[in-house]
């Protein structure tokens, strides 16, 4: 009988894994699963949220949207931002900095094994980082992009707010260590606190995903990146710190692109994920995830990639935007 922890152990066995240098000196790690099948498409990018790692997009065998992408003929590369994971430890850095050094090398490195454009999906964060590298860069080599509950508005978000008054302890800190907070409580679960419901709804996510998710998924936050997400929400801008305005630079990028809401997601609510189709200068759409709209449950946050129900409503609409755009 297994242990424990052995029960809450995932393993991470991609085909292939590089650990790629980022212009600035930090480093990202890309997991690469080739096609399964006959179906022979593009390469995509898949990459993690705020606290999350490479586990958020490819967590086991059936909550894995990357290796259900690769069934239906993707190349999927799973990217792990710097500062986590197999990517080295926490250091200072900004949202900026992975704007600019960590999606260019991800789109470097595969781009460098023979594709001309490459697809991405990001959940929450890691659709905000290319939604800000296309507004810098609206030539960059996307051919289409689908984020999964990535806020575009932080102004006036009752919900958001308290959430970084939670995360304010980070803002002087390189890091906040949720990390080894996050193992410990693996064993017993998600403990009921005001800050759950913004993780997650626990309704749509099977009780041992849960502990596997806090023993494996969770990373500590980089300072300065909570740092910046704190002053769009007090400012209501979306500006990097050089006062590049990340809205205005997204009106010239025209890859086509999905939008996916949660329906009780409470750190993207619906209209705060619609805000991007204001300032979007390609095709957009924005489709809510919940009871009213056909499906099993209202989707959270975290639950658009572990809830039980992901593999069967989530991931299909994510692999059919990509077939026709990608």
């Amino acid at each position: 009988m297994k242990g424990p922890w052995e029960r809450l152990t995932l393993p991470w066995t991609p085909d292939e894994v590089y650990r790629v240098p980022t212009a600035d000196g930090a480093a990202v790690t890309l997991g690469r699963w080739r096609p399964r099948g006959e179906a022979r498409r593009g390469p995509v990018i898949l990459c993690h949220g705020l606290g999350t790692n490479r586990f958020d997009l490819d967590f086991d065998e059936r909550l894995s949207l990357a290796r259900f992408l690769a069934r239906r003929g993707f190349e999927s590369w799973v990217l792990e931002l710097r500062g986590r994971g197999l990517s080295g430890p926490p250091h200072e850095a900004s949202f900026d900095d992975q704007v600019e050094g960590d999606v260019e090398a991800a789109l470097r490195t595969v781009i460098s094994t023979g594709a001309a454009k490459v697809a991405w999906v990001g959940h929450s964060k890691g659709g905000l980082l290319a939604l800000a590298h296309l507004a810098r860069h609206p030539a960059a080599p996307i051919s289409a992009l689908v984020t999964l509950g990535t806020p575009f508005s932080f102004h006036g978000q009752p919900g958001l707010s308290r959430f970084i008054e939670w995360l304010s302890p980070a803002f002087r800190r390189t890091a906040l260590p949720l990390k080894a907070a996050a193992r410990l409580a693996a064993p017993l679960g998600l403990p009921p606190s005001p800050m759950s419901p913004y993780l997650l709804n626990r309704d749509n996510v099977d009780p041992l995903v849960v502990q596997q998710s806090l023993a494996n998924a969770v990373e500590d936050l980089l300072g300065g990146v909570v740092r910046q997400f704190a002053h769009w929400s007090r400012t209501g801008t979306l500006t990097a710190l050089d006062g590049f305005d990340y809205r205005a630079g997204l009106k010239d990028v025209r890859v086509p692109l999905l939008a996916l809401a949660g329906a009780k997601d409470l750190l993207a609510p619906e209209d705060a994920v619609r805000a991007v189709l204001a300032h979007h200068g390609g095709p957009g759409e924005v489709r809510t995830l919940g009871h009213a709209t056909g499906f099993r449950g209202d989707y959270g946050h975290g639950d658009l990639t572990i809830g039980r129900h992901a593999p069967d409503e989530v991931f299909p609409v994510v692999a059919e935007f990509l077939e026709r755009h990608a």
